[in-house]
């Protein structure tokens, strides 16, 4: 009996080190290691990442400089311009309008707004949704010194009246078209864009540091947006007209924070059903049936396919969703994996193209192996 125990505490000394370096190697513990190496090899700024899973905050961290000018470190409070990641806010809002009654996805977008080009007033809201409405982007479609940059709605409108392709035959991202989506959630709601995202979201979610960009104003903890040119770092930002903020598309500032609220409240049905939420994490279609092929944009990942205010791929068997956002100084996303409940923030002050992307890709795949 003696001999049985001693074999049996050989065993057990033997076989622990293993299992306990194993459960004490979290993954999690990872993201600062990820963070810190895209921060080194590409002369990012600053950075700030938050991992949620289960609905709860696993991992919430700033990294580096919001003013390199002023030494200002980043912090959970630093507010970026978030760009495109906003769109994520407009499709949401569409969806709970529809969830009301209020609009159907089907419906044409002329049944809510007048004084449409004639080429706009077939074109479904679900088409503008999911960028297959053929209205040309007032930031990308037009020849340099052409741009709609500085325009009213209205003289978008005349600009791009003739369509890039017609309706539903085919997919081309536009900034336009959320535009115009704001303008159908203003008619359904009889509220100003700004403020039903500041009466259903921001204020019941204590969302205190988001809100529409303004280059005038002073705004507490504002990031400074940089690019790196032949290894100089150098400031990105650039002062523009107001009107050049247009709503729905890429307008808003966000910081960690208030993004993870946010996501929270998102993905556990608080804002919407999720069996409703799902709908826009579906494959959308041309006309004749084929899933959109989004990989145009989404350069590092031929298997792209595009929702309805969310991109769409696959890691490692299971399915990802994500909202980007790049832009001047900055790049931006709130990146999902449903099926394991698993949602990454990464906010950039550096132009580089898509690359919190890639950081939060990274994470994800840490986390999931």
């Amino acid at each position: 009996m003696k001999r049985f125990y001693i074999i049996l505490f050989i065993i057990i000394s033997c076989c622990s080190n293993p299992i306990f370096a194993q459960v004490s190697d979290d993954p999690i513990n990872r993201v600062e290691e990820i963070a810190k190496k895209y921060m080194d090899s590409l002369d990012i700024a600053g950075m700030s990442i938050s991992v949620i899973h289960n609905n709860d905050v696993k991992f919430k961290k700033s990294f580096g400089y919001a003013n390199l000018e002023l030494d200002v470190p980043m912090t959970n409070s630093s507010v970026y311009r978030i760009w495109s990641v906003s769109k994520q806010f407009c499709a949401v809002s569409i969806l709970k309008l529809e969830a009301m009654d209020r609009l159907e996805l089907n419906d044409p977008i002329s049944k809510y707004l007048d004084s449409l080009p004639s080429t706009w007033k077939d074109i479904t809201i679900e088409q503008l949704l999911n960028h297959t409405g053929g209205i040309k982007d007032y930031l990308n479609d037009f020849k340099e010194g052409h741009k709609l940059h500085s325009t009213s709605f209205e003289i978008v409108k005349d600009s791009t009246k003739v369509l890039k392709f017609p309706s539903g035959n085919d997919w081309s991202y536009t900034n336009s078209g959320y535009w115009v989506l704001t303008k159908v959630i203003e008619s359904v709601s009889g509220q100003k864009y700004q403020d039903y995202l500041q009466n259903e979201y921001f204020t019941p979610l204590k969302m205190k540091n988001t809100q529409k960009m303004d280059y005038f104003n002073i705004i507490k903890n504002r990031v400074n947006g940089y690019r790196n040119v032949k290894g100089v770092m150098k400031n990105s930002t650039r002062y523009l007209d107001e009107n050049h903020l247009a709503d729905g598309d890429a307008e808003l500032i966000s910081n960690i924070e208030d993004l993870s609220f946010w996501t929270k409240a998102l993905f556990s049905g608080e804002i919407l059903e999720l069996e409703l939420l799902e709908k826009a994490w579906e494959y959308s279609k041309y006309n004749n049936g084929d899933n959109i092929d989004a990989s145009s944009i989404i350069y590092y990942d031929e298997n792209t396919s595009y929702g309805m205010g969310w991109f769409i791929s696959d890691l490692d068997g299971q399915k990802i969703i994500w909202t980007p956002g790049a832009g001047r100084g900055f790049s931006t996303t709130i990146f999902s994996v449903p099926s394991s409940d698993l949602n990454i923030i990464v906010l950039c002050n550096a132009r580089r193209f898509l690359i919190a992307d890639k950081i939060a890709k990274d994470i994800a795949t840490e986390i999931l192996n």
